[in-house]
């Protein structure tokens, strides 16, 4: 076997194994490619539109809805192939009891550390802070913007890209990055740095409110990726559906906080940044409607003094009961994955996998069921010699409410 054969079995290996799973990773999106053309029309548009001439600007974001298996998470990870094609530094944040839609740092801090940027196996803030630097006239452009009123960002912001003009300490450089992803300002360095080089009383550096910061640093980074030569910031929104188990002042946080990252509130749109997103579709009919929440969740928000989460929040909930639904699989596309994925199996076992029966749609079988029992037959085959039959349960959602999932553990606020 040559090293070329080698390479593409252990491939085949790696997307039959995640296929089984269940999880898809990039290998197994490769194979699979994916037949929404609808929504990823859809999703190019939003990417046009942040990959535009300064000062660009922010579409509303895209979400889409379907049951469980359908095929939510195999689409994010396609459309992220995509979106890295196109030059966009691209973050996928699954929502978590470690990352809870409702504390904005923590999604804040997941985007960025699960950021890909395309061609480099690098940190996102660091590659862009290094491109920034090289090309000329970047920082100057850069600092330029973030000194204007329209840009909303604190001084220091400024301050920061006033000092990459020079050769930094490794220390500063080291903060800067840490600032810039959520962490604390090296505010005794940035003053040293700036008095070193005759700069210090240009920029105020009094700290602007932790809340601020972060919503000013979701401002900057597209800004700062479009700067360094990348398309915009590209921020997909996996398993939703979690806040539906929340508590209702939790879930009210939560939906406005959705309503933030796509858009959907034109004064808190950020130029160079688009978002997508996807969640169960029976969830409007489950959550929404059934405990009332677009009539008590954003008048619970204005009780607690928050009028603009209120309307936010109202507008996630519209925005979900229309989210683009996935559709079903339909023979034409069972036979094409059927074949790639024939093909594939037989690559990464070095074995002839057989044509199955033709496989028949069913209400309560998704296309995850159909994979996952194509494998199951020929693993069977392969290594029993007998033929197999698959049974499907069918797993719904859950929106028992667990207020322990909105909090993370180490969450001190």
């Amino acid at each position: 076997m040559t090293g070329g054969e080698a390479h593409a079995r252990f491939e085949a290996r790696v997307a039959i194994e995640a296929l089984r799973a269940g999880v898809p990773n990039r290998a197994a999106i490769r194979l699979l490619g994916d037949g929404e053309d609808a929504i990823e029309a859809a999703f190019d548009r939003g990417l046009d539109a942040s990959d535009q001439p300064e000062p660009g600007r922010q579409e509303p974001g895209l979400l889409v809805a379907g049951g469980f298996g359908t095929g939510k998470s195999h689409l994010l990870g396609y459309l992220r192939e995509v979106a890295l094609q196109r030059n966009f530094v691209v973050s996928t944040v699954t929502i978590s009891k470690e990352t809870p839609l409702g504390t904005p740092r923590f999604v804040f801090a997941a985007a960025l550390r699960n950021s890909l940027v395309p061609g480099r196996n690098d940190d996102a803030i660091t590659v862009a802070l290094g491109e920034v630097q090289r090309i000329q006239g970047a920082v100057q452009r850069l600092e330029l913007w973030a000194s204007t009123p329209e840009a909303g960002l604190a001084p220091v912001f400024a301050a920061i890209l006033h000092l990459l003009n020079r050769q930094l300490d490794p220390e500063l450089q080291r903060g800067i990055e840490t600032f810039l992803a959520g962490g604390k300002l090296p505010l005794s360095l940035l003053r040293k740095a700036l008095s070193q080089g005759g700069a210090r009383g240009m920029f105020d550096l009094r700290v602007a409110s932790e809340v601020q910061l972060l919503l000013q640093r979701q401002r900057f980074l597209p800004a700062l990726f479009r700067a360094a030569g990348f398309a915009g910031w590209c921020v997909l929104l996996d398993e939703i559906e979690l806040i539906g188990r929340y508590g209702p002042l939790q879930r009210a946080l939560a939906y406005a906080e959705l309503a933030r990252w796509l858009g959907l509130d034109a004064e808190s749109r950020v130029a160079g940044l688009f978002v997508a997103g996807a969640i169960t579709d029976d969830f409007s009919q489950a959550v929404i409607q059934t405990r009332q929440d677009d009539e008590k969740l954003p008048e619970r928000l204005r009780l607690k003094g928050l009028p603009r989460q209120a309307e936010q929040a109202l507008t996630a909930m519209r925005a979900i009961e229309q989210a683009r639904l996935l559709a079903p699989p339909d023979g034409d596309s069972l036979l094409r994955h059927a074949a790639r994925l024939q093909d594939t199996y037989g690559r990464a076992y070095g074995w002839t996998a057989p044509t199955l029966a033709p496989p028949v749609r069913q209400a309560n079988r998704t296309l995850r069921h159909h994979i996952r029992g194509w494998i199951a037959q020929w693993d069977v085959l392969r290594l029993e010699g007998q033929r197999a039959e698959t049974d499907i349960i069918a797993q719904a959602a859950s929106y028992e409410e667990n207020n322990e999932l909105a909090t993370p553990p180490d969450d001190e606020d």
